[in-house]
């Protein structure tokens, strides 16, 4: 094979890949994470009561409109012959935890 490494070409390497895997993962656990990484996503399983019956989504966010509130969804929606995913802003009443 031209130009590839071997042990014929890189003596110093005796370890094989398995165990250069476990070797960077033993590094890594050392490291300390990111903020973004310690704090799971705010996102909620629900059931949105809409004009498709009711469907599961994602709740990303409230927020408070006067006396009530409004919750962010995504949610699958059929379009075309398959299905999109549409993010928007629903009444909470059209909300319930799943």
């Amino acid at each position: 094979m031209a130009g590839g490494m071997n042990r014929r070409t890189r003596p110093e390497r005796t370890e094989n890949l398995a165990e250069r895997v476990a070797a960077t993962r033993a590094r890594q656990v050392g490291e300390p994470k990111q903020a973004a990484e310690i704090q799971p996503p705010l996102l909620k399983h629900a059931w949105y009561d809409g004009p498709y019956g009711r469907q599961a989504a994602l709740l990303l966010g409230w927020r408070r409109i006067e006396d009530r509130f409004d919750g962010r969804i995504c949610v699958a929606t059929p379009d075309d012959g398959g299905w999109a995913i549409v993010e928007m802003w629903v009444d909470g009443a059209m909300l319930s935890p799943a």
